[in-house]
């Protein structure tokens, strides 16, 4: 399982840049279903799902704490669109304690969510919790890219 720690230290990004560089091989016979059996596998232990501005708004009231910082994937593609994700509760701490992220109001998270509303929000899972609210950007996204290939991984609520 994926957990706050992996996101610390960023051992998150070594894992996303290799399903990345996997996908390259999913459309191969044989090997290519297996490859994507793997990587569907990885990556339901983060059950992303995309939810609307009234999803988020409730987590966020929910959470205990909030903290921004730019989104994860970014770290990979630095030339691609700027976001800032939120993460909530034990992700924030960490995020934050890492300099990662930095400490927010429950407002503030909300109002910096609202400033991307041309992005699909994902929501992850980070050790068995929903702790990451994602304005993807879904041209460099490991999810997305993933659905392109016919990985079907991000729940649709709708």
């Amino acid at each position: 399982m994926t957990d706050v720690n992996d996101y610390i230290t960023g051992k998150i990004l070594i894992d996303i840049k290799l399903a990345l560089r996997y996908l390259k091989f999913v459309k191969i016979p044989i090997i290519g279903s297996l490859i994507g059996k793997i990587l569907l596998d990885k990556v339901k232990i983060f059950e992303p799902k995309l939810i609307d501005l009234e999803t988020v708004s409730k987590l966020i009231q929910e959470a205990k704490k909030c903290a921004a910082g730019e989104r994860v994937c970014r770290a990979i593609h630095k030339n691609s669109e700027y976001t800032e994700s939120v993460f909530l509760d034990e992700l924030a701490d960490g995020m934050i304690k890492a300099g990662k992220a930095w400490d927010i109001t429950k407002e503030e998270a909300l109002n910096n969510l609202k400033k991307y509303l041309n992005n699909p929000f994902i929501l992850s899972k980070v050790s068995g919790k929903y702790m990451e609210i994602c304005p993807s950007s879904p041209g460099e996204c490991v999810y997305w890219n993933m659905e392109r290939y016919r990985l079907k991984c991000l729940y649709r609520t709708r």
